[in-house]
């Protein structure tokens, strides 16, 4: 069913490698391709939608089209971010070097089968909406915000100068929130009434709820104790589906749908059935309204749901304050609290109460322990003893861009309390040396990666891997824009590829700096 694909193409030739479950087929002519194409149901790349979809297209239509007409392919990439095949080979630790081009292919088709199995989940949910929807085969290509355009029939509408036009949620008493807050979203409001300047939503605003410094504008809040440590009862209150529901429960869904019905009918089976394929159908709505590529593209709605979401989530924290011990973090759907066990059932009234007032459901974990270094980065454990982990702290997976071991210092140093020295020795003796793998890649805008060596700069790959040495005649990588250089974010101060390095090159005290500098 489906046929793994990787096409290497120059000027003047190409090779395409085709894999599915019983063969490799390795293609270096037009009407080989064609042909073997003839029998294919789906292909899988990554990031082919932008690239090897288009020289197919043009290689079977002698450069009449870039469009394949007759295939339907899936991007392995899509909705990943801006990953690149390389560095996932690398985190997965493949050696990407390659002597043919056939050896080229079969790499990064190998890399393809490890992102297929990781992503089935999904992949299934995207092929359940265009049967469940009855959707044309095709639209399996899109995004799940693009499929949810299409299940609610989105038809995209012009932009109007409405875009700080909110409204409220009527359920919200405005007089019982902080006045200075009120008059901020009034304010910019009646001078975009005015003036229908956009530049106007990037203003923010700081206030103190709770004793934490809350920064409130038009995306979400967010609010945290830095460098806390510790333990007790907290309550780690979540809203569930909160900007869905604000959705359906004020109208805030974009003006492209005409039939608003359906998205409640989404919501409603979403609630009745508990199937992914309705919670992605809802959940990629709102993030639609704010991309003007989207057929569901409404601004104004957008910022409704945002502006509205902030407020009361603030209603929230303020209804708490007097019965809770410490506010230790808010964020864009929930807040963690320290409680006394004293007050927990009043507490879980209150929130009982609260719920059924905004029509919505609430989540509450308790925890035992927290370690938050700022509100991106923190480790919380439940009482059932299983761990939360955000930012630095989150174990490294394939789409990591972390140095693996430095995470993993950083988690054996908060909770087991091992010095990061004699755990980096540790793992150094007894693990492979793709532990201490920098993977860094080009951003956009520039033009190359270089490295310093000596008084002059070596080009290299647009996706590098390599370690921090010791050797000080290896200089550090830089990206270029304009012969100007910018060192890469986080790259070691001296560079060693991974094709040359060894163990024994590793410069041990610059991984140590890197962990203490989140250490606290």
């Amino acid at each position: 069913m489906f046929t793994f694909y990787w096409l290497l193409q120059n000027e003047s030739s190409f090779t395409a490698v085709l894999k599915t479950e019983n063969e490799v087929q390795v293609i270096t002519d037009r009407e080989s391709l064609k042909k073997a194409l003839d029998s294919v149901s789906y292909l899988v790349s990554f990031g082919n939608y932008s690239t090897m979809d288009k020289q197919f297209a043009l290689l079977l239509s002698n450069n009449k089209s870039k469009y394949l007409q007759k295939n339907i392919s899936i991007d392995l990439s899509q909705e990943l971010g801006n990953k690149t095949i390389e560095e996932i080979g690398f985190r997965l630790g493949h050696d990407l070097k390659a002597k043919t081009a056939k050896d080229f292919c079969q790499k990064r088709i190998e890399i393809c089968e490890y992102i297929f199995s990781k992503r089935e989940e999904y992949l299934e949910s995207k092929f359940q909406i265009v049967k469940e929807f009855d959707l044309d085969p095709r639209f399996v290509m899109k995004t799940r915000a693009g499929l949810a355009a299409e299940v609610l029939k989105a038809k995209k509408q012009p932009k109007t100068p409405n875009v700080l036009m909110y409204d409220y949620d009527k359920r919200i008493y405005l007089n019982e929130l902080p006045e200075k807050l009120i008059n901020f979203y009034n304010n910019i409001k009646k001078q975009y009434i005015i003036d229908k300047d956009e530049k106007i939503k990037s203003e923010k605003i700081k206030m103190t709820l709770c004793g934490l410094t809350h920064t409130f504008g038009f995306g979400g809040v967010h609010a945290a104790k830095e460098k806390y440590k510790g333990s007790g009862d907290f309550l780690l209150i979540d809203v569930r589906q909160f900007f869905p529901s604000l959705i359906l429960n004020n109208n805030f869904l974009s003006h492209a749908v005409k039939e608003k019905q359906l998205y409640k009918k989404l919501y409603d089976k979403k609630v009745d059935t508990g199937q992914e394929t309705y919670k992605v159908l809802i959940a990629a709505v709102n993030g639609a309204m704010n991309n003007s590529y989207s057929n569901l593209y409404d601004p104004q709605k957008f910022y409704a749901v945002t502006v509205n979401g902030q407020l009361i989530i603030t209603h929230l924290i303020m209804l708490l304050e007097n019965f809770i011990e410490e506010l230790i973090q808010t964020n864009t759907d929930g807040i963690l609290v320290k409680i006394n066990p004293a007050f927990e059932s009043l507490i879980n009234d209150l929130l009982s109460r609260w719920s059924e007032h905004y029509e919505l459901d609430l989540k509450v974990t308790k925890i035992k322990n927290v370690w938050q270094r700022d509100v991106n980065n923190y480790i919380l454990e439940k009482t059932a003893g299983e761990f939360i982990k955000k930012g630095i702290y989150s174990d490294v997976d394939y789409l990591s861009s972390a140095i693996p071991v430095i995470p993993a210092a950083l988690n054996a140093y908060m909770l087991k309390g091992i010095k990061p020295q004699t755990f980096l020795i540790d793992v150094f003796k007894s693990e492979a040396i793709g532990q201490f793998y920098y993977i860094g890649k080009i951003a956009r805008g520039y033009d190359a990666i270089e490295q310093q060596v000596g008084r002059s700069y070596k080009k290299l790959n647009n996706t590098v891997c390599g370690i921090a040495t010791s050797n000080k005649k290896l200089g550090g990588i830089y990206q270029t824009k304009n012969d100007l250089h910018s060192k890469l974010p986080g790259s070691p101060v001296h560079f060693l590829p991974y094709d040359r390095a060894t163990k024994k090159d590793i410069d041990m005290s610059w991984y140590v700096e890197e962990v203490e500098k989140f250490i606290f």
